[in-house]
């Protein structure tokens, strides 16, 4: 089977964000998406360890796919809809089989 290219946008931001982040991202035209919570690590902003009883700071990752204008979009524009948001997002290649549902 070949392979199509698409691009994988993968999104890391704080659980109170991801229903916002994920309803512009259907504004944006990314038909799908998968969500991993409680992501847990550590960088410029401090350590998310994961243990808040609350889980008020937990992170979320938000995974998608989508066609290259789509996904270069959602790059360039992330931080500028989310200003204030403690996020990661970055994009890379991968290969579909079914081409049109992404």
């Amino acid at each position: 089977m070949t392979g199509h290219p698409r691009k994988k946008i993968e999104i890391i931001v704080e659980s109170p964000l991801q229903r916002a982040v994920l309803d512009w991202l259907g504004q944006q035209g990314v038909k799908g998406w998968s969500l991993l919570p409680r992501v847990i690590g550590g960088g410029e902003h401090g350590e998310r360890s994961g243990d808040d009883i609350t889980r008020a700071f937990d992170n979320v990752m938000i995974v998608a796919v989508a066609a290259e204008p789509v996904a270069r979009e959602v790059l360039d524009q992330f931080h500028q809809r989310f200003t204030n948001a403690v996020a990661i997002v970055y994009i890379s290649d991968v290969e579909v089989a079914r081409p049109g549902r992404f």
